[in-house]
């Protein structure tokens, strides 16, 4: 069986320095433990953080959505590694490299970089190719080392160059975070992708699941959510694992939901025990939706700002658990809105 999970944060990031999930990896966790894999199995996740012991930032964000790679060792990694994300180039070209350097040491093969967009691999007399890209415009000063943006020709060259025989997967990084949908114009963008030649497509960023359509008899899964990512607002806790096989040449997909705990660990739960908001038979209802930008922009700030006050109460907790990382996240916060340098 393949299996594709949606976003693998193994870092601590601005909220939780010195005590969030990088920091309890380091010290033993293994937050794929309540996940059954068997040894034929096939796993492809994307990895949203850097491995590296080397960072182009200073003090407190040299640290933040980034571990050494020392620390993941001990871990039974995804097979292949997505990495084109708006967080991989956080810590500057050097450590992205690093960071496939150590990805590779760990056994797993990495996609989606500027210089290996695509890879394949056998599975039952099939090949499978892996495509991965990043749509979202990004705020660095430079061009990124994976594969970001491309124009439509670009997208149409990459795919010529695949085996022309392959069961063609884009695991693509693209979407509006904190919404249970995508946007008119990203579905529009979906089905062309499909008519290019792509045969599935595994979507990634939102934080949050979101719904899937067959287009031509072909899959789109808009966001599969996070798999382990330490967030705390509870609608970033749900995710979901797609299981991909071949009947009869057919493509056979199975879906599982996640539900992270707190302790960054997902679990695969029943239907029965997440939300129905959350549930793929309401979520693909949503993407019927005939979406009025006004209203679905008010939607995803309404999400944003449950994102925020989970943060905030998490914040608050840490002044008194972690005094410390609190006064640094303090201090960056008056550096950054009060003295704005």
């Amino acid at each position: 069986m393949i299996y594709f999970a949606g976003d693998v944060n193994l870092t601590d990031w601005h909220f939780n320095v010195g005590f969030g999930i990088g920091t309890k990896v380091s010290k033993g966790l293994n937050p794929f433990k309540y996940i059954n894999r068997v040894d034929d199995d096939i796993w492809v996740g994307n990895f949203e953080g850097v491995a590296s012991y080397i960072s182009d930032n200073q003090g407190f964000y040299a640290n933040s959505f980034r571990v050494e790679p020392k620390a993941l060792i001990h871990l039974h990694h995804m097979d292949y590694y997505g990495f084109a994300n708006n967080h991989a180039m956080e810590h500057g070209r050097d450590a992205y490299k690093e960071t496939i350097k150590s990805l590779k040491s760990y056994g797993s093969v990495v996609f989606g970089s500027d210089d290996r967009r695509s890879c394949d691999f056998s599975y039952k007399n099939r090949i499978i190719s892996l495509t991965g890209v990043c749509l979202r415009i990004e705020e660095s000063s430079f061009k990124p080392l994976y594969w970001h943006n491309p124009e439509y020709i670009e997208i149409e060259k990459e795919l010529s160059a695949l085996p022309s025989e392959a069961f063609k997967v884009l695991f693509v990084h693209w979407g509006n975070e904190y919404i249970n949908r995508p946007s008119a114009a990203q579905k529009k963008f979906a089905h062309w992708l499909i008519d290019a030649g792509f045969d599935l497509i595994i979507g990634m960023h939102p934080h949050v699941l979101q719904g899937y359509e067959d287009y031509k008899g072909k899959r789109i899964y808009y966001s599969l959510g996070n798999f382990v990512f330490d967030m705390p607002s509870e609608q970033c806790k749900i995710g979901a694992i797609v299981s991909l096989d071949f009947f009869e040449g057919r493509a056979q997909y199975n879906n599982q939901y996640v539900k992270i705990d707190n302790n960054c660990c997902p679990h695969v739960v029943d239907e029965s025990e997440i939300s129905s908001v959350w549930h793929f038979s309401y979520l693909n209802e949503c993407l019927k939706k005939d979406d009025n930008s006004e209203n679905y922009h008010n939607e995803i700030k309404k999400g944003y700002n449950l994102y925020r006050r989970a943060n905030h109460r998490q914040l608050l907790k840490t002044a008194l658990t972690h005094p410390v990382s609190f006064m640094g996240i303090l201090r960056d916060f008056v550096r950054r809105k009060v003295i704005k340098k």
